[in-house]
């Protein structure tokens, strides 16, 4: 078995997340994690303002021997429809594109049409083992 160093880890993240533009979209909680593993965008939420958001992060950290970042800044998705947010996922292209990411939310929620859901700073946490 073969392993990443952390110093390797944090490369990776920092050329393919901190120093480049990807942005983070929100999926309905009726997505399955093989859906989400394959690609599959069918369920993600489009109908709030505006397309995926921007997101920048810190630096690559080491968190229990994995290289860790989190999103720097609060991100908000505005005039939501009523729905149930299950997953965020990170992706190469504000429309279309690829899954660089994906992972389930700590609190599913539900919105309400019009409210906004927002990522509070440093919740996004993404890892390399």
């Amino acid at each position: 078995m073969a392993n990443l160093s952390n110093y390797f880890e944090e490369q990776i993240l920092t050329e393919k997340l901190v120093n480049s533009t990807v942005y983070v979209g929100l999926i309905s909680d009726t997505a399955t994690d093989a859906d989400l593993e394959s690609g599959d965008l069918t369920n993600e939420i489009t109908a709030y303002t505006g397309d995926r958001k921007s997101i920048s992060f810190t630096s690559p950290t080491q968190v229990s021997g994995k290289a860790t970042i989190e999103n720097d800044a609060n991100i908000d998705f505005e005039d939501m429809p009523a729905e149930t947010v299950g997953y965020a996922v990170i992706m190469d292209a504000q429309t279309a594109g690829n899954i660089l990411y994906w992972c389930p939310a700590d609190n599913v929620k539900t919105t309400n049409s019009g409210d906004t859901y927002r990522i509070p700073s440093g919740d996004l946490t993404l890892d390399l083992d």
